[in-house]
Protein backbone atom coordinates (compact mmCIF):
# COMPACT_ATOMS: atom_id res chain seq x y z
CA UNK A 1 0.00 0.00 0.00
CA UNK A 2 2.83 2.57 0.40
CA UNK A 3 4.60 2.13 -2.71
CA UNK A 4 1.45 2.41 -4.85
CA UNK A 5 0.36 5.62 -2.68
CA UNK A 6 3.92 7.34 -3.19
CA UNK A 7 3.71 6.27 -6.84
CA UNK A 8 -0.14 8.17 -6.80
CA UNK A 9 1.47 11.27 -5.26
CA UNK A 10 4.81 11.35 -8.11
CA UNK A 11 2.88 10.72 -11.37
CA UNK A 12 -0.53 12.00 -10.76
CA UNK A 13 -0.66 12.63 -14.67
CA UNK A 14 0.50 9.26 -15.68
CA UNK A 15 -1.93 7.86 -18.27
CA UNK A 16 -0.55 4.51 -20.20
CA UNK A 17 0.11 5.23 -24.28
CA UNK A 18 0.65 3.12 -27.21
CA UNK A 19 3.66 4.83 -28.89
CA UNK A 20 6.78 2.89 -28.04
CA UNK A 21 10.54 3.53 -28.11
CA UNK A 22 11.49 5.01 -31.85
CA UNK A 23 7.68 5.71 -32.11
CA UNK A 24 7.46 9.33 -34.05
CA UNK A 25 5.87 10.76 -30.92
CA UNK A 26 8.91 10.08 -28.71
CA UNK A 27 10.57 12.45 -31.39
CA UNK A 28 13.85 10.44 -31.02
CA UNK A 29 13.39 7.78 -34.12
CA UNK A 30 14.61 9.92 -36.93
CA UNK A 31 18.04 11.18 -34.89
CA UNK A 32 21.57 8.99 -35.43
CA UNK A 33 23.14 7.86 -32.78
CA UNK A 34 25.48 10.16 -31.79
CA UNK A 35 22.80 12.53 -31.12
CA UNK A 36 20.35 10.26 -29.41
CA UNK A 37 19.32 11.27 -25.74
CA UNK A 38 20.93 9.66 -23.10
CA UNK A 39 18.04 7.20 -21.18
CA UNK A 40 18.25 5.70 -18.08
CA UNK A 41 16.24 4.80 -15.43
CA UNK A 42 15.00 6.08 -11.91
CA UNK A 43 15.12 4.36 -8.52
CA UNK A 44 13.36 5.63 -5.67
CA UNK A 45 13.78 5.48 -1.88
CA UNK A 46 11.02 2.70 -1.74
CA UNK A 47 13.10 1.21 -4.20
CA UNK A 48 10.45 1.48 -7.46
CA UNK A 49 12.74 1.86 -11.00
CA UNK A 50 11.16 3.95 -13.92
CA UNK A 51 12.73 4.44 -17.30
CA UNK A 52 12.40 7.30 -19.46
CA UNK A 53 14.61 10.38 -20.17
CA UNK A 54 15.63 13.18 -18.23
CA UNK A 55 14.63 16.39 -19.29
CA UNK A 56 15.58 19.27 -17.23
CA UNK A 57 15.09 21.06 -13.73
CA UNK A 58 11.71 22.93 -13.30
CA UNK A 59 11.10 26.14 -11.24
CA UNK A 60 10.46 24.48 -8.39
CA UNK A 61 13.45 22.85 -8.03
CA UNK A 62 12.09 18.89 -9.35
CA UNK A 63 13.52 16.62 -11.71
CA UNK A 64 11.12 16.67 -15.31
CA UNK A 65 11.36 12.58 -16.43
CA UNK A 66 9.83 11.85 -20.27
CA UNK A 67 8.85 8.06 -20.81
CA UNK A 68 7.24 7.05 -24.11
CA UNK A 69 4.31 5.95 -22.16
CA UNK A 70 3.70 9.70 -20.68
CA UNK A 71 1.97 12.55 -22.23
CA UNK A 72 4.20 15.19 -21.02
CA UNK A 73 7.27 14.82 -18.98
CA UNK A 74 6.28 14.80 -15.28
CA UNK A 75 8.22 16.08 -12.14
CA UNK A 76 10.20 14.14 -9.30
CA UNK A 77 11.01 15.43 -6.16
CA UNK A 78 14.93 14.76 -5.78
CA UNK A 79 14.14 13.83 -2.18
CA UNK A 80 12.66 10.59 -3.29
CA UNK A 81 15.38 9.32 -5.45
CA UNK A 82 17.88 6.72 -4.76
CA UNK A 83 19.88 7.25 -7.65
CA UNK A 84 18.88 7.70 -11.51
CA UNK A 85 21.80 5.06 -13.84
CA UNK A 86 22.26 6.90 -17.62
CA UNK A 87 22.86 4.56 -20.23
CA UNK A 88 24.23 5.07 -23.99
CA UNK A 89 27.64 7.94 -22.98
CA UNK A 90 30.61 7.47 -25.15
CA UNK A 91 33.77 8.76 -23.60
CA UNK A 92 36.27 10.17 -26.03
CA UNK A 93 39.64 8.50 -26.79
CA UNK A 94 42.08 10.04 -24.77
CA UNK A 95 45.00 10.80 -26.82
CA UNK A 96 47.34 12.49 -24.00
CA UNK A 97 50.66 11.71 -22.93
CA UNK A 98 49.82 11.13 -19.22
CA UNK A 99 46.53 10.97 -17.11
CA UNK A 100 46.50 12.58 -13.91
CA UNK A 101 44.35 11.02 -10.99
CA UNK A 102 43.18 13.60 -8.15
CA UNK A 103 42.53 12.80 -4.99
CA UNK A 104 39.84 15.18 -2.52
CA UNK A 105 39.74 15.93 0.46
CA UNK A 106 35.99 14.15 1.01
CA UNK A 107 37.23 10.88 -1.36
CA UNK A 108 35.91 12.32 -4.52
CA UNK A 109 38.47 11.26 -7.58
CA UNK A 110 38.98 13.16 -10.57
CA UNK A 111 40.26 12.71 -13.96
CA UNK A 112 42.45 14.33 -16.52
CA UNK A 113 45.69 16.50 -17.98
CA UNK A 114 47.30 18.07 -15.17
CA UNK A 115 47.07 21.60 -16.74
CA UNK A 116 48.18 23.71 -14.63
CA UNK A 117 49.40 23.59 -10.17
CA UNK A 118 49.80 26.95 -8.21
CA UNK A 119 49.57 27.67 -4.20
CA UNK A 120 46.41 27.99 -4.71
CA UNK A 121 44.51 25.64 -7.48
CA UNK A 122 45.38 22.11 -8.92
CA UNK A 123 43.73 22.58 -13.04
CA UNK A 124 43.03 19.28 -14.56
CA UNK A 125 42.26 19.48 -18.34
CA UNK A 126 39.26 17.49 -19.24
CA UNK A 127 36.83 16.50 -21.62
CA UNK A 128 33.34 16.71 -20.04
CA UNK A 129 34.05 20.09 -18.08
CA UNK A 130 36.97 21.79 -19.47
CA UNK A 131 39.83 22.78 -17.48
CA UNK A 132 38.54 21.71 -14.01
CA UNK A 133 40.53 24.87 -11.54
CA UNK A 134 40.51 22.70 -7.91
CA UNK A 135 41.59 24.54 -4.52
CA UNK A 136 44.51 23.43 -3.51
CA UNK A 137 43.39 22.52 0.46
CA UNK A 138 40.38 20.42 -1.03
CA UNK A 139 42.82 18.14 -2.71
CA UNK A 140 45.23 15.83 -1.01
CA UNK A 141 47.10 13.42 -3.09
CA UNK A 142 47.65 13.30 -7.14
CA UNK A 143 49.15 10.45 -8.98
CA UNK A 144 50.38 10.70 -12.60
CA UNK A 145 49.82 7.63 -14.68
CA UNK A 146 51.77 7.65 -18.23
CA UNK A 147 49.10 6.82 -21.00
CA UNK A 148 50.99 4.28 -23.01
CA UNK A 149 52.34 2.64 -19.52
CA UNK A 150 48.36 2.18 -18.21
CA UNK A 151 46.48 -0.60 -19.59
CA UNK A 152 43.12 -0.18 -17.19
CA UNK A 153 42.79 1.67 -14.13
CA UNK A 154 39.40 1.73 -11.90
CA UNK A 155 37.61 0.67 -10.80
CA UNK A 156 35.34 2.59 -13.06
CA UNK A 157 31.53 2.32 -13.84
CA UNK A 158 30.16 -1.03 -12.83
CA UNK A 159 28.26 -1.85 -15.52
CA UNK A 160 31.77 -3.33 -17.03
CA UNK A 161 32.11 -5.99 -14.15
CA UNK A 162 30.42 -9.28 -14.10
CA UNK A 163 29.71 -10.89 -11.24
CA UNK A 164 28.99 -14.69 -10.56
CA UNK A 165 26.53 -15.02 -7.90
CA UNK A 166 23.74 -13.02 -6.71
CA UNK A 167 23.97 -9.24 -8.38
CA UNK A 168 23.57 -7.68 -4.62
CA UNK A 169 26.56 -9.59 -4.05
CA UNK A 170 29.04 -6.80 -4.84
CA UNK A 171 28.87 -2.96 -4.85
CA UNK A 172 30.77 -0.24 -6.51
CA UNK A 173 30.68 2.43 -3.66
CA UNK A 174 33.36 4.86 -2.44
CA UNK A 175 35.69 4.02 -5.51
CA UNK A 176 35.99 0.58 -4.14
CA UNK A 177 34.46 -2.88 -5.05
CA UNK A 178 32.66 -4.05 -1.93
CA UNK A 179 31.72 -7.74 -1.29
CA UNK A 180 28.59 -8.44 0.71
CA UNK A 181 28.63 -12.29 0.74
CA UNK A 182 30.95 -14.73 -0.76
CA UNK A 183 30.61 -13.95 -4.50
CA UNK A 184 32.89 -13.38 -7.51
CA UNK A 185 33.06 -10.20 -9.81
CA UNK A 186 35.85 -9.82 -12.98
CA UNK A 187 36.44 -7.86 -15.11
CA UNK A 188 38.39 -8.54 -18.85
CA UNK A 189 41.54 -6.67 -19.05
CA UNK A 190 43.85 -7.22 -22.50
CA UNK A 191 47.01 -7.63 -20.69
CA UNK A 192 50.64 -7.91 -22.81
CA UNK A 193 52.39 -11.18 -22.32
CA UNK A 194 54.74 -9.20 -19.09
CA UNK A 195 52.71 -7.40 -16.91
CA UNK A 196 52.24 -6.28 -13.55
CA UNK A 197 48.52 -5.76 -11.63
CA UNK A 198 48.06 -3.83 -8.76
CA UNK A 199 45.26 -3.00 -6.27
CA UNK A 200 44.64 -1.91 -2.80
CA UNK A 201 42.52 -5.00 -0.77
CA UNK A 202 41.02 -4.10 3.17
CA UNK A 203 39.68 -6.70 5.47
CA UNK A 204 38.09 -6.97 8.80
CA UNK A 205 39.22 -9.22 11.26
CA UNK A 206 40.69 -12.44 9.84
CA UNK A 207 40.94 -12.47 5.66
CA UNK A 208 39.46 -15.35 3.50
CA UNK A 209 39.86 -14.10 -0.35
CA UNK A 210 40.53 -15.17 -3.61
CA UNK A 211 42.13 -13.76 -7.06
CA UNK A 212 42.60 -15.37 -10.14
CA UNK A 213 44.86 -14.26 -13.05
CA UNK A 214 44.53 -14.90 -16.57
CA UNK A 215 41.45 -16.32 -16.51
CA UNK A 216 39.87 -17.73 -19.67
CA UNK A 217 35.64 -17.13 -18.21
CA UNK A 218 34.72 -14.30 -16.70
CA UNK A 219 31.18 -15.88 -15.55
CA UNK A 220 32.30 -18.35 -12.95
CA UNK A 221 35.11 -18.74 -10.35
CA UNK A 222 35.97 -22.17 -11.43
CA UNK A 223 37.42 -21.09 -15.04
CA UNK A 224 38.80 -24.15 -16.70
CA UNK A 225 42.78 -21.56 -17.31
CA UNK A 226 43.70 -19.55 -14.86
CA UNK A 227 46.17 -18.85 -12.15
CA UNK A 228 44.35 -19.12 -8.12
CA UNK A 229 45.80 -16.74 -5.77
CA UNK A 230 44.04 -18.74 -2.39
CA UNK A 231 44.50 -16.00 0.56
CA UNK A 232 43.77 -17.67 4.56
CA UNK A 233 44.92 -15.74 6.68
CA UNK A 234 48.32 -15.00 6.22
CA UNK A 235 48.99 -18.30 4.50
CA UNK A 236 48.37 -18.01 0.88
CA UNK A 237 49.26 -20.49 -2.08
CA UNK A 238 49.25 -20.55 -5.97
CA UNK A 239 47.22 -22.74 -7.87
CA UNK A 240 46.80 -23.26 -11.43
CA UNK A 241 44.00 -24.58 -13.39
CA UNK A 242 44.35 -25.20 -17.31
CA UNK A 243 42.87 -27.62 -20.46
CA UNK A 244 45.40 -28.47 -22.66
CA UNK A 245 43.35 -29.97 -26.06
CA UNK A 246 41.65 -33.15 -24.21
CA UNK A 247 44.09 -33.43 -21.18
CA UNK A 248 43.81 -30.75 -18.16
CA UNK A 249 44.78 -30.68 -14.67
CA UNK A 250 45.33 -29.02 -11.42
CA UNK A 251 48.57 -28.37 -9.79
CA UNK A 252 49.57 -26.15 -6.68
CA UNK A 253 52.74 -24.26 -7.93
CA UNK A 254 53.84 -23.04 -4.82
CA UNK A 255 52.79 -20.98 -1.07
CA UNK A 256 54.01 -18.29 1.26
CA UNK A 257 53.91 -17.56 4.67
CA UNK A 258 52.91 -13.27 4.46
CA UNK A 259 52.95 -11.89 8.02
CA UNK A 260 51.63 -8.55 7.03
CA UNK A 261 48.43 -9.84 6.46
CA UNK A 262 47.81 -11.37 10.18
CA UNK A 263 48.80 -7.99 10.87
CA UNK A 264 47.27 -5.78 8.85
CA UNK A 265 43.34 -4.86 7.69
CA UNK A 266 44.53 -3.57 4.39
CA UNK A 267 47.28 -4.34 2.36
CA UNK A 268 48.59 -3.28 -1.60
CA UNK A 269 48.86 -6.34 -4.04
CA UNK A 270 51.67 -6.54 -6.95
CA UNK A 271 51.49 -9.01 -9.03
CA UNK A 272 54.34 -8.94 -12.12
CA UNK A 273 53.56 -12.00 -14.65
CA UNK A 274 55.45 -13.24 -17.31
CA UNK A 275 53.00 -15.60 -19.00
CA UNK A 276 55.94 -16.72 -21.57
CA UNK A 277 58.76 -17.93 -18.48
CA UNK A 278 56.06 -18.42 -16.36
CA UNK A 279 56.70 -16.09 -13.87
CA UNK A 280 54.49 -14.46 -11.15
CA UNK A 281 55.52 -12.34 -8.26
CA UNK A 282 53.82 -11.24 -5.50
CA UNK A 283 55.06 -7.95 -3.87
CA UNK A 284 52.67 -6.99 -1.01
CA UNK A 285 52.87 -3.07 0.57
CA UNK A 286 55.96 -2.57 -2.02
CA UNK A 287 57.73 -6.15 -0.37
CA UNK A 288 58.44 -9.36 -2.78
CA UNK A 289 56.60 -12.08 -0.61
CA UNK A 290 57.66 -14.63 -3.23
CA UNK A 291 57.81 -15.37 -6.57
CA UNK A 292 56.49 -18.67 -8.10
CA UNK A 293 57.67 -20.53 -11.72
CA UNK A 294 55.01 -22.35 -14.07
CA UNK A 295 57.21 -25.01 -15.05
CA UNK A 296 55.11 -25.63 -18.24
CA UNK A 297 53.87 -22.18 -18.55
CA UNK A 298 52.21 -23.43 -22.34
CA UNK A 299 49.78 -25.52 -21.10
CA UNK A 300 46.49 -24.51 -20.63
CA UNK A 301 44.54 -21.78 -23.23
CA UNK A 302 44.51 -18.34 -20.45
CA UNK A 303 42.85 -15.50 -21.18
CA UNK A 304 42.78 -11.85 -19.40
CA UNK A 305 39.76 -12.17 -17.05
CA UNK A 306 40.79 -10.76 -13.20
CA UNK A 307 39.11 -12.25 -10.82
CA UNK A 308 38.15 -10.99 -6.99
CA UNK A 309 36.22 -13.58 -5.23
CA UNK A 310 35.65 -13.29 -1.21
CA UNK A 311 34.05 -16.33 0.94
CA UNK A 312 30.74 -16.14 3.34
CA UNK A 313 31.37 -14.01 6.19
CA UNK A 314 34.37 -13.06 5.11
CA UNK A 315 33.69 -9.30 3.04
CA UNK A 316 36.36 -7.35 0.88
CA UNK A 317 37.09 -4.06 -0.30
CA UNK A 318 39.46 -3.83 -3.46
CA UNK A 319 40.52 -0.34 -4.78
CA UNK A 320 43.36 1.80 -6.71
CA UNK A 321 43.24 -1.39 -9.90
CA UNK A 322 46.16 -1.00 -12.17
CA UNK A 323 47.00 -2.86 -14.86
CA UNK A 324 50.33 -1.97 -16.53
CA UNK A 325 53.04 -3.36 -19.44
CA UNK A 326 56.52 -5.21 -17.38
CA UNK A 327 59.70 -4.44 -18.88
CA UNK A 328 60.33 -7.70 -17.10
CA UNK A 329 63.17 -6.88 -14.13
CA UNK A 330 61.69 -6.85 -10.62
CA UNK A 331 61.78 -4.30 -8.63
CA UNK A 332 64.28 -4.55 -5.36
CA UNK A 333 63.16 -6.17 -2.84
CA UNK A 334 64.67 -4.16 -0.13
CA UNK A 335 62.82 -0.79 0.61
CA UNK A 336 64.24 2.86 0.59
CA UNK A 337 64.92 4.48 3.46
CA UNK A 338 63.85 8.19 3.29
CA UNK A 339 66.53 10.85 3.23
CA UNK A 340 66.32 12.32 6.35
CA UNK A 341 67.37 15.85 4.88
CA UNK A 342 64.25 15.20 2.18
CA UNK A 343 62.25 15.87 6.05
CA UNK A 344 63.75 19.51 6.53
CA UNK A 345 62.86 20.34 3.14
CA UNK A 346 60.00 22.71 2.27
CA UNK A 347 57.60 22.22 -0.74
CA UNK A 348 55.87 19.55 -2.44
CA UNK A 349 57.36 16.17 -2.45
CA UNK A 350 57.50 15.12 -6.53
CA UNK A 351 58.04 11.17 -6.54
CA UNK A 352 59.40 10.40 -10.18
CA UNK A 353 58.75 7.46 -12.43
CA UNK A 354 62.05 5.91 -11.42
CA UNK A 355 61.76 6.12 -7.58
CA UNK A 356 63.58 9.26 -7.16
CA UNK A 357 62.45 12.08 -5.17
CA UNK A 358 62.12 16.02 -5.84
CA UNK A 359 61.20 18.31 -2.79
CA UNK A 360 60.78 22.18 -3.96
CA UNK A 361 58.74 24.71 -4.73
CA UNK A 362 56.44 24.20 -8.39
CA UNK A 363 55.90 26.73 -10.54
CA UNK A 364 54.14 26.18 -14.17
CA UNK A 365 53.51 23.88 -16.24
CA UNK A 366 53.88 24.81 -19.98
CA UNK A 367 53.79 21.74 -22.56
CA UNK A 368 53.88 19.48 -20.46
CA UNK A 369 56.68 20.41 -18.76
CA UNK A 370 56.63 21.21 -14.51
CA UNK A 371 59.01 24.16 -13.20
CA UNK A 372 60.45 23.42 -10.07
CA UNK A 373 62.06 25.68 -7.69
CA UNK A 374 65.03 23.75 -4.95
CA UNK A 375 66.80 24.82 -2.41
CA UNK A 376 69.75 24.04 -4.84
CA UNK A 377 68.66 24.44 -8.49
CA UNK A 378 66.00 25.50 -10.67
CA UNK A 379 64.59 22.45 -12.93
CA UNK A 380 62.14 21.34 -15.26
CA UNK A 381 60.26 17.99 -15.15
CA UNK A 382 58.19 16.85 -17.66
CA UNK A 383 54.46 15.83 -16.39
CA UNK A 384 54.93 12.03 -17.75
CA UNK A 385 58.14 11.65 -15.78
CA UNK A 386 56.14 12.57 -12.51
CA UNK A 387 54.60 9.39 -10.05
CA UNK A 388 52.72 11.68 -7.64
CA UNK A 389 53.01 14.74 -6.08
CA UNK A 390 52.13 15.11 -2.30
CA UNK A 391 49.58 18.20 -1.42
CA UNK A 392 49.00 17.58 2.22
CA UNK A 393 51.77 19.82 2.85
CA UNK A 394 49.88 23.10 4.50
CA UNK A 395 46.53 23.28 5.54
CA UNK A 396 43.63 21.65 3.78
CA UNK A 397 39.91 21.24 4.38
CA UNK A 398 36.70 19.28 3.50
CA UNK A 399 33.67 21.22 1.27
CA UNK A 400 30.48 21.49 3.54
CA UNK A 401 27.86 19.18 3.22
CA UNK A 402 24.84 20.58 1.90
CA UNK A 403 21.64 18.68 1.68
CA UNK A 404 20.85 18.59 -2.03
CA UNK A 405 24.21 17.84 -3.13
CA UNK A 406 24.48 14.62 -5.52
CA UNK A 407 27.56 12.28 -6.35
CA UNK A 408 27.93 11.84 -9.73
CA UNK A 409 29.85 8.57 -10.82
CA UNK A 410 31.84 9.19 -14.08
CA UNK A 411 32.45 6.40 -17.09
CA UNK A 412 35.79 7.00 -17.43
CA UNK A 413 36.19 6.11 -13.46
CA UNK A 414 36.13 8.87 -10.59
CA UNK A 415 33.20 10.82 -8.99
CA UNK A 416 32.33 14.10 -7.95
CA UNK A 417 30.25 15.67 -5.78
CA UNK A 418 28.31 19.10 -6.26
CA UNK A 419 24.83 20.56 -5.71
CA UNK A 420 22.84 20.05 -8.92
CA UNK A 421 21.87 23.20 -10.38
CA UNK A 422 19.98 22.89 -14.12
CA UNK A 423 19.89 19.98 -16.48
CA UNK A 424 19.23 19.96 -20.06
CA UNK A 425 19.05 16.55 -22.60
CA UNK A 426 22.95 17.38 -23.14
CA UNK A 427 24.36 18.91 -20.23
CA UNK A 428 24.09 19.70 -16.55
CA UNK A 429 25.13 22.60 -13.83
CA UNK A 430 26.45 22.02 -10.70
CA UNK A 431 28.25 24.21 -8.25
CA UNK A 432 30.95 22.68 -5.61
CA UNK A 433 33.14 24.32 -3.21
CA UNK A 434 35.89 22.65 -4.73
CA UNK A 435 35.50 23.83 -8.18
CA UNK A 436 32.50 26.69 -8.23
CA UNK A 437 30.10 26.50 -10.79
CA UNK A 438 30.55 24.37 -13.67
CA UNK A 439 28.83 22.77 -16.91
CA UNK A 440 29.41 19.36 -17.71
CA UNK A 441 28.61 16.70 -20.49
CA UNK A 442 25.86 14.82 -19.43
CA UNK A 443 27.45 11.75 -21.34
CA UNK A 444 30.27 11.55 -19.24
CA UNK A 445 28.32 10.06 -16.35
CA UNK A 446 27.02 6.82 -15.77
CA UNK A 447 25.14 7.45 -12.31
CA UNK A 448 23.67 10.54 -10.25
CA UNK A 449 23.32 9.63 -6.52
CA UNK A 450 20.63 11.47 -4.67
CA UNK A 451 20.38 12.23 -0.66
CA UNK A 452 23.63 10.72 -0.28
CA UNK A 453 24.01 12.28 3.28
CA UNK A 454 20.92 9.92 4.03
CA UNK A 455 22.60 7.00 6.33
CA UNK A 456 19.51 4.67 5.41
CA UNK A 457 19.33 5.36 1.88
CA UNK A 458 23.07 5.14 1.81
CA UNK A 459 23.36 1.59 3.51
CA UNK A 460 20.80 0.67 0.83
CA UNK A 461 22.95 1.98 -2.03
CA UNK A 462 26.16 0.23 -0.90
CA UNK A 463 24.17 -2.99 0.35
CA UNK A 464 24.99 -2.63 4.35
CA UNK A 465 28.81 -2.01 3.65
CA UNK A 466 31.41 -1.42 6.19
Amino acid sequence: MKKSLLLILLFPAIVIGQQQPGDEGNGNAALPAELTPVRGFLTFANEDKVSGTPEGIDEDGNLRWNAPFLHQPIPVKPSSLLEMRLEGGLSPIDEGEHHALLLLTNGDTLRGQLNALDEEHVTLQTWYAGPLKIRRTMASDLEIQRANQTVYSGPEDFDSWVIEGEKDSWTLNGGSLSSNKGAGIAREIKTPDRCRIQFDLAWRSSLRFRVLLLSDKGSTTQPDNCYDLVCQRRFVYLRKRWVDRAAGGSKIVGQANIPELAEKESVRFEFYIDRKEGTIALYVDGRQAQVWTDENPKAGSFGNWLHFISEDFYKVKVSRIRVSPWKGELPDTAELEADPEEDELEGQRIRLQNGDTVVGNVGLIKDGVLAVETPFCKMNIPVDRMRTIDLTEGDYEEPIRKKGDVRGWLREGGRITFRLDAFSKETLTGYSQTFGNVEFKLNAFSRLEFNIYDEELEALRSGGNW
